[in-house]
């Protein structure tokens, strides 16, 4: 199989079409969790009240439609595309979700691939974004596997794989 990888990022405009964070954050979920395994998709989304990030793996064709069902989702506007290519291997093996909060945790890695603590993907390079999403997945897990976090905003677990 020819391996592609989408990097986007968008804004998040839940709250803007007066329905509930937690509800629509669900939503997106289910609709991942019905989608993605079938067409081959692995990756992660990480959100928090104002940005979503994700990077799609799978073979072009999937990544395309995935990432065109996205673009047409009126929960995300102002998509930016921060790469699209080829890939030798998956970074993800399955597909994840994960909260974008303040913790001593996730709080360093904020420092370490941004310009600061806080979640601002647009002060981020592809690949700092990238690694930022891979290691927020992998710290979550770890964290979510020994004591669940619940993040101050929409009431979900703060790290989700499917």
């Amino acid at each position: 199989m020819y391996l592609f990888r989408l990097t986007y990022y968008s804004r998040n405009v839940i709250k803007s079409l007066d329905s509930s964070v937690g509800k629509e954050i669900k939503a997106i979920l289910d609709a991942s969790s019905r989608n993605n395994p079938p067409a081959g998709i692995t990756g992660a989304l990480i959100f928090n009240d104002q940005y979503f990030a994700q990077v799609l793996e799978g073979d072009r064709k999937s990544v395309t439609s995935t990432f065109t069902r996205i673009a047409r989702d009126p929960r995300h506007s102002d998509i930016v595309i921060l790469h699209a290519r080829p890939i030798d291997m998956r970074a993800h093996d399955g597909w994840a979700m994960a909260y974008c909060g303040h913790s001593e945790i996730v709080d360093p890695l904020y420092l370490k691939y941004g310009t600061a603590i806080g979640f601002n993907p647009a002060k981020m390079t592809a690949e700092n974004l990238e690694a930022f999403i891979g290691d927020l997945v992998k710290t979550e897990a770890r964290v979510a596997s020994s004591s669940p976090l619940e993040p101050a905003g929409p009431r979900i677990p703060a790290y989700t794989r499917v």
